[in-house]
């Protein structure tokens, strides 16, 4: 098998079939003790003992839902791109990640029922630290191994198309103005989240709690602030160069046109080049991704690269590269 496949197979084998083994197995394990643990069981713990109860059936479908599901999901995020063809660290990273979380799970949820076996009332229950901690250990180990299962990635994206600079006759300026955005539904579910938390703050007001009402105006105003700060962002590019400003401008973000080595348009996945939204941070670079699809990719003189999703890329890259031209030729 060719090392393209085993980077395919090994992330599938990784990331969806072992967390999906140690879920089973969990599972199992779960079910075979049911009938020996207090109705209800203890599901969550203080430092002094239990203080959360629920049904014993409660614990395998939390199993199956955070153990299984969630590191499924999280496993094969990926695998469009790898079959593209595409390599990277975070590509690697995501199915390890999955079999770290769903041993995790698998280990607390089975072991939260395990130490209360023969108990009369789960209020008696021990500590759940030892099973935490048996959990993290195992959890690390997992993840490791899941790593190391999976063929080195030397990076690679999708092929970036290079700008030529902008074409201007003597004396003329270019300016390009752009926005980075969430896609319409994801933007709307911010919207409505920030809606509901506004209305539960009216609602406490009128209601007289003032307490309840000052700490949930808090969470509303917060949650105000991060979507304006996150999910919009104003893209300039002219004579100084990129910059990119949140909404809310409180975050601004900067390429000097002098420090431009290269623009150029390209397409990025979200999840599996950068592992997830927003601003990220990933070896060699630094990305502005709100959604999946055409992207600014600019080239710093160092090497780093910095990645804004945007409608019409090939044009900013255009006018980045002539100013990045023009900084050039006046430093000579």
């Amino acid at each position: 098998m060719s090392t393209e496949d085993r980077a395919v197979s090994r992330a599938v084998v990784a990331g969806v079939v072992a967390p999906v083994l140690v879920c089973v197995a969990a599972i199992a394990i779960e079910l075979a003790v049911l009938g020996d643990v207090p109705d209800p069981v203890a599901t969550h713990w203080r430092a002094d003992g239990p203080d959360g109860f629920s049904s014993p059936t409660f614990v395998p479908a939390m199993t199956a839902l955070v153990g299984g599901v969630l590191p499924v999901v999280l496993g094969a995020s990926g695998l469009r791109s790898l079959r593209r063809g595409e390599r990277g660290f975070v590509l690697r990273l995501m199915p390890a990640v999955a079999l770290g979380l769903a041993t995790l799970m698998g280990v607390l949820m089975a072991g939260s029922l395990l130490i209360q076996r023969g108990l009369a009332d789960a209020a008696d229950a021990p500590s759940i630290l030892p099973t935490l901690l048996a959990g993290l250990v195992a959890a690390v180990g997992a993840g490791a191994l899941g790593w190391m299962v999976q063929p080195h990635h030397e990076e690679r994206r999708p092929a970036a198309v290079l700008a030529r600079p902008l074409s201007r006759v003597p004396g003329e300026r270019a300016v390009w103005l752009g926005r980075a955005e969430m896609r319409p539904a994801a933007l709307a579910a911010v919207v409505g989240g920030v809606a509901v938390a506004a209305v539960a703050a009216i609602a406490m007001w009128v209601a007289g709690d003032a307490a309840v009402a000052i700490v949930v105006t808090g969470v509303a105003v917060l949650l105000a602030v991060v979507a304006a700060s996150f999910s919009v962002f104003h893209v300039r590019v002219d004579a100084t160069g990129l910059t990119v400003r949140s909404a809310a401008r409180l975050i601004r973000l900067r390429v000097p046109a002098s420090d431009v080595a290269a623009a150029a348009a390209t397409e990025v996945s979200g999840l599996a080049q950068y592992g997830g939204y927003g601003i990220r941070q990933v070896p060699g670079a630094t990305a502005v991704v709100l959604r999946s699809g055409p992207a600014l990719e600019v080239t710093r003189r160092s090497g780093r690269r910095f990645v804004v999703t945007l409608d019409d890329p090939a044009t900013a890259a255009a006018v980045l590269a002539a100013v990045a031209e023009d900084a050039r030729a006046a430093q000579d």
